[in-house]
């Protein structure tokens, strides 16, 4: 994974989890159409990083080294936001 692939996998993946607690705070105020764009807000980020993971397969690269990377990036933003 190249440095400029892994700070778009660090940006998605704390994006993603700006979404989740998105939809936390909009559930939390009552406010289920804002809970629902962040709910697709999220799915669409996580489709795009899976069809980065899925480019990096087809350049070449294998799908579990790639997705293991991903993982790892996501589960560092995970401990940042305290989830």
């Amino acid at each position: 994974m190249t440095r400029l692939q892994e700070l778009v996998h660090r940006q998605r993946a704390h994006l993603i989890q700006a979404e989740g607690l998105g939809i936390e705070i909009c559930m939390a105020l009552g406010d289920l159409p804002g809970a629902h764009r962040h709910r697709r807000e999220m799915e669409a980020l996580i489709a795009a990083r899976e069809a980065a993971i899925l480019q990096a397969e087809d350049e070449g690269d294998s799908y579990f080294a790639a997705a293991g990377a991903a993982a790892r990036i996501q589960g560092e933003a995970r401990e940042v936001v305290g989830g």
